[in-house]
């Protein structure tokens, strides 16, 4: 047996097309849900979509600081594989469910195979990076989505057990595609857009909701934006507003779309039909890529160069470093971005993953 261990969007949404190429194979993967994302426009509308399995544990987090909740996932995730004792365990990206998990499994002697390794900010102040590192040195199998990430971990002297597969997520992107600007078009037209320039934006890291000052500044700069803007908010966001006191401001913009998180379909649709994407999300700038949008992004590095270089992501730094202002002035000077290649393969990187492991000896 091979067990998958997810807990967030951007997780389940990878997980998918190594779902299907596993099932082409005839193999089974049994998943842990970690709970890190636990609320139903988190969790469950991604797996009624997406047509993942019932996870074969659930468990749920009740602790929010990055250390009492990465000690509670590590409890949760060792009892499942010691009562499993799966051959192999896949982990996904970069949050502390791919953390406790890594650290669960490794002492366990359980291979893992770590899908979307290498990139990289080189910032330690992200938990996010150091939650990257940690899993590509603990990992058997590194699974790279672009060239860069394979670059990255060479210079970190990690070379054996590296493999350049491409992104699960243009994988994913390419599957429900058109199932989802099918669907979704009367979501779409309810949002009563007309014509005007949309801009979508998404935001959830610590340096733009910790403080009140990174939250006055989110709003004024959404405030002074030309246009529709179109704001799927985010649990963590939306607390941050309501404590500084800012969330009845923002709600009464009349140019401001405030939705509920959205769906992979729905955010297919939505990126679609925006203008340019502002995000602190690193897969919605990819995602963003995929369906030619360029992107802002609120934080000051792009994890992926190539994007970077080409203009299709623009770093502009966090709120608690750029002014409203400042924002406002990067999004209206955005430059106009370069054609480039297929960065991130060609839409069958779940293949690749499972053709790898099988030849590992994984589904035996």
């Amino acid at each position: 047996m091979i067990m998958a261990v997810v807990g967030n969007r951007p997780q389940f949404v990878k997980l998918a097309p190594v779902v299907k190429a596993f099932a082409d194979k005839g193999a089974k993967l049994s998943i842990i849900h970690s709970g890190q994302h636990h609320d139903p426009d988190m969790s469950e509308v991604f797996f009624a979509e997406l047509g993942l399995p019932k996870p074969d544990l659930q468990l749920d987090v009740t602790r929010q600081t990055h250390g009492s909740m990465t000690a509670e996932l590590l409890e949760g995730i060792e009892a499942g594989l010691m009562a499993r004792r799966p051959k192999g365990l896949l982990v996904f990206g970069d949050t502390n469910t791919t953390l406790a998990a890594v650290l669960a499994a490794v002492k366990l002697h359980i291979p893992i195979a770590h899908i979307e390794a290498g990139p990289r900010v080189n910032d330690l102040r992200s938990p996010e990076e150091v939650n990257r590192i940690v899993a590509d040195h603990l990992s058997t199998f590194k699974f790279c989505p672009d060239q860069a990430s394979v670059e990255a971990l060479t210079r970190e002297g990690i070379t054996k057990g590296v493999y350049l597969v491409g992104d699960t997520m243009l994988d994913a992107q390419l599957m429900f595609k058109s199932r989802a600007l099918n669907t979704q078009q009367s979501f779409i037209n309810d949002l009563n857009l007309g014509a005007a320039k949309v801009t979508l934006l998404t935001l959830h890291r610590a340096r733009n909701t910790d403080s009140d000052l990174a939250i006055e500044r989110l709003v004024d700069f959404v405030a002074g934006i030309e246009g529709y803007v179109v704001f799927p908010v985010h649990p963590r966001t939306r607390n941050a507003l309501k404590r500084a006191g800012r969330w009845e401001q923002l709600i009464a913009l009349e140019h401001v779309r405030v939705l509920e998180p959205q769906g992979f379909l729905a955010m297919i649709a939505l990126l679609a039909r925006a203008d340019v994407v502002v995000t602190d999300s690193g897969g919605v700038q990819k995602e963003a890529f995929y369906l030619g949008r360029q992107s802002m992004l609120l934080y000051s590095v792009c994890p992926w160069p190539d994007l970077a270089a080409s203009h299709w992501v623009s770093p502009c730094g966090d709120f608690e470093t750029v002014t409203a202002a400042q924002a406002l002035n990067h999004l209206a000077n955005l430059p106009t971005p370069n054609p480039i290649g297929p960065v991130f393969g060609d839409g069958k990187a779940g293949d690749q993953i499972a053709h790898h492991l099988e030849q590992a000896g994984w589904f035996q």
